[in-house]
């Protein structure tokens, strides 16, 4: 506190407005920054978890469709029979019956050109019927069947999504309706491009994950981000933790993650992106926060010293004026008039100035005045001189002439004009006083044939009592009628008779 004390008053404006300043500048900027930060991030995880749902809604769409396509299987009464006597009777089709079955699988393949082709199995026997875009054939089923069968109480419904090679299988189960046994399986063969421009609509970033697993947790489709580096034990924990838990959303393995259920488990998705990634795109705006903030600073870093020094300039310019001045040699303050504060100071000091001057001019004045009655002093020293000797030559003749009391009245008057011109004392000494009292009525007595008697009944104790009742006697008591001066401490008045 005292070095801030003692520091300059434009320093001290300085210090006081950039704390004033830049703390609440640099709080809110912090405040704001860390706001604008959690709210982009909330809206991006938003974002992403509107393109996860998005995304559910497009496959459960997509997953309609072909089921839309599958009941064309169904929906016709003679198809329908022609496929159950295919599959549970002779195992034969004549040739009506398989131009229907055929013609409903074109009809298919031309409605959806995702579709590659389509296969028919007889679960009962090892046979296929195959069309594709270039026509139709019978075949033996080979392994696929079996492995369909394979999956066993592992299938959740009649209908499922499998991936083989480059294509997406679409399997779908066709039951009679007594007894709910399978009979028939029709396969979609589908291009994969369909789906992969789906997750690539609602991409955002490279860095995105998107994957789409089936019922049996395998990966139907995926679109990879370019920084993808999971392990697939890794992935599979956190989406069945996901899938069997309340929470959807995660943070894992500096992730953000995001599950989706399709249709009832039939499709699953899972998309991630990396917290970098987040930061990375919160990173502009947050610059942009950071920039502004710190051209704020700047700017009130920029007024503080600016200010500071228009405040402290005129304050600044007084004193050095003070500091400088010559009373002999000062003619007025030439500092700009002002209205304010520092313009009341200004004129203060001009007055003090004019008013030291008239003192000091006084003062020297009352000294030349001192020593002009000093020399007059001096020079009426001169004439006592001259009126002592001459006393003393008046004295001497009368003792001659043998006249002792001239020469008593003559030494009298000599001692009081040697008291009254001694201008070398302030004070005297009481003893002094009464001598010279002595004399005065010694004088008067002379003059006045001894009517006058003095009674002394003081003690000499204070002088300045006896010196004013002296003068007071002398002043008013009547000499010419005679009488008596009597001076007493005790009443300390005067009185005559």
């Amino acid at each position: 506190m005292t070095r801030f004390r003692n520091i300059s008053i434009r320093k001290k404006i300085l210090v006081s407005m950039l704390a004033f300043t830049l703390i609440p500048i640099l709080l809110v900027s912090i405040v704001a920054i860390t706001i604008t930060y959690k709210t982009m991030r909330d809206q991006l995880i938003y974002d992403h978890r509107m393109s996860s749902g998005w995304l559910q809604d497009r496959l459960a769409v997509e997953n309609s469709d072909m089921m839309d396509r599958f009941y064309e299987f169904e929906v016709d009464k003679d198809v329908k029979a022609d496929i159950l006597r295919w599959c549970t009777q002779d195992g034969s089709l004549d040739y009506s019956a398989r131009w229907r079955i055929i013609t409903v699988m074109n009809t298919v393949i031309s409605m959806d050109s995702n579709i590659n082709s389509i296969e028919l199995f007889n679960m009962a026997e090892n046979e296929v019927l195959i069309a594709e875009r270039s026509g139709a054939r019978v075949d033996e089923s080979g392994e696929r069947l079996t492995q369909w069968e394979q999956r066993g109480d592992a299938l959740q419904s009649n209908q499922a999504f499998l991936r083989s090679g480059n294509e997406i299988l679409a399997c779908h189960q066709i039951h009679r309706f007594d007894d709910k046994q399978p009979i028939a399986l029709v396969v979609f063969h589908l291009r994969p491009y369909h789906l992969e421009g789906i997750l690539d609509e609602i991409k955002t970033v490279p860095e995105e994950t998107i994957l789409v697993f089936n019922d049996q947790n395998e990966v139907m489709v995926a679109d990879y981000g370019t920084d993808w580096n999971m392990d697939t034990g890794l992935v599979e924990g956190i989406r069945r933790e996901l899938a069997e838990g309340d929470r959807k959303e995660a943070s894992y393995d500096d992730q953000f993650w995001f599950y989706r259920s399709v249709s009832g488990g039939k499709m699953q998705i899972l998309l991630t992106i990396p917290n970098q990634t987040i930061v990375d795109a919160l990173f502009p705006t947050v610059a942009s926060s950071i920039f502004v903030a710190i051209i704020a600073v700047l700017a009130s870093v920029v007024c503080s010293v600016v200010y500071s020094k228009a405040i402290s300039r005129p304050i600044r310019d007084l004193s050095e004026e003070m500091k400088t001045i010559t009373l002999n040699e000062y003619s007025g303050s030439t500092l700009e008039s002002r209205e304010d504060e520092i313009g009341i100071l200004q004129d203060s000091f001009n007055h003090m100035i004019t008013r030291n001057k008239e003192l000091i001019a006084q003062q020297y004045q009352a000294k030349l005045e001192k020593r002009n009655a000093q020399l007059r002093a001096l020079q009426a020293q001169i004439n006592p001189h001259f009126m002592y000797n001459t006393l003393q030559v008046i004295g001497g003749m009368a003792l001659e002439k043998d006249a002792p009391e001239v020469y008593s009245v003559t030494l009298a008057l000599s001692d009081i004009l040697r008291y009254s011109l001694n201008f070398s004392k302030e004070m005297v000494c009481l003893e002094e006083e009464v001598e010279y009292l002595k004399s005065y009525v010694m004088i008067q007595n002379e003059r006045f044939g001894g009517k006058v008697q003095l009674k002394l009944e003081l003690e000499p104790e204070n002088e300045e009592t006896l010196w004013e009742l002296f003068e007071s006697a002398v002043t008013h008591v009547c000499i010419g009628k005679g009488g008596e001066i009597s001076l007493s401490q005790k009443d300390q008045k005067e009185c005559a008779s």
